[in-house]
């Protein structure tokens, strides 16, 4: 039998913090790629949620954490998707969230990330090397 680190107790433990609005992602089997790929292919509809993006269940696991250990502040660089998951999930816990962003990343993922209560701090260039 072939190892895995996949751990079904962990993956019941993290479903159980995770708010239930990232949950249960609608799927979709997609026949037209099945002949090419000779298996039966599944698209997950990762866009119906409020942070339009899979990368919030990973934030609710991490915030939920911080927040159990005491922490009060997270920081991320993102120029959209994990700061937005990372504003819904640590404002939710009491956690101040800061989102360091290129100034010329996108205005309406920049303005999401406000909206969900993010602190966003923008610098020149690349937000990923400060």
């Amino acid at each position: 039998m072939q190892e895995t680190r996949l751990d079904t107790a962990r993956i019941r433990a993290a479903r159980r913090v995770i708010d239930p609005i990232f949950l249960d992602t609608p799927l979709y089997r997609c026949e037209a790629l099945e002949p090419d790929l000779g298996c039966t292919v599944s698209i997950k509809l990762e866009t119906a949620n409020p942070v339009r993006s899979f990368k919030a269940r990973g934030t609710e696991v991490v915030a939920s954490r911080l927040a159990d250990h005491g922490s009060r502040a997270v920081v991320c660089a993102s120029a959209g998707n994990l700061g937005q998951a990372l504003a819904w999930s640590g404002h939710g816990r009491g956690l101040d969230v800061t989102v360091v962003a290129s100034r010329f990343a996108t205005v309406t993922k920049l303005d999401r990330i406000r909206a969900l209560g993010a602190g966003l701090e923008l610098v020149d260039g690349d937000h990923e090397m400060w």
